[in-house]
């Protein structure tokens, strides 16, 4: 997945962690927000300084954000990060689409 190692619990994706030649821009740790999370919240800002958009994502995904592995504050802001995914901050994770149960189809009785 974008050339990086997602990380799960149970069936929800937390973060990506991405070190790649290709992009370096976007090196660093992915977080993943929820449905609820409020992405414009002033405490996200305080609690994570150098969060920003994944330019590689093209604005298409907004739920994910990047801690870049060049910010000076990059080691505190993910172990941070870690600690609020150890304690299931309910802001990070979600079950991707790829995941999610579809509802199946009633079967057709057979003629």
């Amino acid at each position: 997945m974008f050339s990086g190692y997602s990380v799960y619990i149970g069936d929800q994706i937390v973060c990506m962690l991405r070190d790649r030649p290709n992009y370096p821009k976007d090196n660093g740790l992915w977080l993943v927000f929820s449905e609820t999370a409020d992405l414009s919240s002033p405490t996200l800002c305080r609690e994570f300084p150098s969060l920003r958009e994944i330019g590689i994502l093209g604005g298409k995904i907004t739920h994910w954000l990047i801690l870049p592995a060049d910010s000076p504050n990059f080691e505190s802001e993910s172990l941070h990060a870690c600690d609020l995914i150890l304690k299931h901050d309910p802001r990070l994770g979600r079950i991707p689409k790829s995941r999610q149960t579809r509802p199946t189809a009633p079967k057709k009785p057979s003629s």
